[in-house]
């Protein structure tokens, strides 16, 4: 997680076409960080000024929530299941066809 100068920097930097690489020396970022930020960003759907009149705290949770979103409330796959049926499909085990059901029962599964 970057602070706000650092938010606020990727953003005008790479909002003014500066190449990641010059983003990256500059704030010691790795290029993932710099699409997380430019990403959420985008999706907010403000401006940089926006931003700036935003309190940094906001700014910060803006771009990285409290609410972690990567693990929402999805169910997972019951491995034991999976791992008895691949058992009973013997060589002809395709862990694809096991999928298409996970999918089917929970479509905004993992």
């Amino acid at each position: 997680m970057h602070d706000y100068n650092t938010i606020l920097g990727v953003i005008e930097l790479r909002l003014s076409k500066v190449s990641y690489d010059s983003v990256q020396k500059r704030y010691r970022i790795e290029r993932s960080g710099i699409a997380l930020i430019m990403n959420r960003y985008k999706d907010s759907g403000l401006s940089l000024d926006n931003l700036r009149q935003m309190p940094a705290s906001k700014v910060v949770d803006l771009i990285y929530p409290k609410e972690n979103l990567r693990h929402k409330d999805i169910p997972l796959p019951d491995f034991e299941k999976i791992h008895e049926q691949m058992i009973q499909m013997g060589k002809h085990a395709d862990l694809s066809f096991l999928w298409i059901d996970y999918k089917k029962e929970h479509p905004n599964g993992y």
